[in-house]
């Protein structure tokens, strides 16, 4: 297919789209943008089901052939830099954005899942469902008052894992902790036993963590079966959110 035979939106797509970019309307609709070529390629490899793909004028013809080498159906669309503009920044989304519809994916199997308490920066929840996905989390549940995971800055954070990665929000975090059936492990910033002397833990493992400032709630960190803490050999007085979450995954999974 030619640049030519590549077809645009109409007036009345480009604004229905535009409203993706507001939590209101992804939840009204069940749909949500997903920016980003290396976003895009994975939705389309998971099969995850969506209604257009839209290119910048200069990329239309090129993902022309990209979606049909994926043997993919959805219509694509080549949209002007003005239009472009109402859905994304052309610098960030590499020029491309989908629309696909919000989905379920049921726990897989693993010993391992992770739960945070709440985090609030859609980039951090995003890096929070890749760390899950690559340790091959059975799910990751996350508490109330986190970002909303179809917030397009948490599916490109999440570098494509939102399409693999089985994710459950708005949790009651105390209640899924009491009903665990194997350990579960809270990572405290001071206090808890070092990581360095992991003990002996029951599977399959849930791994706590809490918000990206405040850190874990005495609550839910009293509720787990352990506390462990992860000592600074150097000056730095932490670690931010999702390098703890993954050297704490990295410990607690081998």
């Amino acid at each position: 297919m030619t640049a030519r035979d590549i077809p645009s939106p109409t007036r009345r797509q480009i604004a229905e789209w535009a409203r993706l970019t507001q939590k209101k309307f992804r939840r009204e609709r069940g749909q949500f943008l997903v920016e980003g070529e290396i976003c895009v390629r994975e939705a389309l490899r998971a099969r995850r089901e969506m209604e257009a793909v839209l290119a910048l004028s200069a990329e239309a013809e090129r993902w022309s052939g990209l979606l049909a080498q994926e043997h993919s159906r959805v219509p694509l669309y080549s949209v002007n830099a003005e239009a472009f503009r109402r859905f994304a920044k052309a610098e960030s989304s590499q020029g491309v954005v989908a629309v696909a519809r919000t989905f379920d994916l049921p726990a897989r199997e693993g010993t391992l899942a992770i739960a945070c308490e709440q985090v609030s920066d859609p980039g951090n929840c995003g890096g929070l469902i890749r760390v899950a996905d690559f340790f091959g989390a059975s799910e990751l549940f996350l508490g109330e008052d986190s970002a909303e995971i179809w917030n397009a800055k948490v599916v490109r954070g999440s570098m494509g894992s939102i399409f693999h990665q089985p994710v459950r929000e708005d949790v009651d975090l105390l209640k899924i902790v009491r009903e665990w059936k194997g350990s579960t492990v809270a990572l405290v910033s001071h206090g808890g036993p070092s990581l360095r002397k992991k003990p002996e833990l029951k599977l399959p493992v849930l791994m706590v963590l809490g918000h990206e400032a405040r850190g874990l709630s005495d609550e839910l960190a009293k509720a787990c079966t352990h506390r462990l803490t992860l000592e600074a050999a150097g000056g730095a007085e932490s670690l931010n959110l999702v390098t703890a979450a993954a050297v704490f995954a990295f410990a607690v999974a081998n």
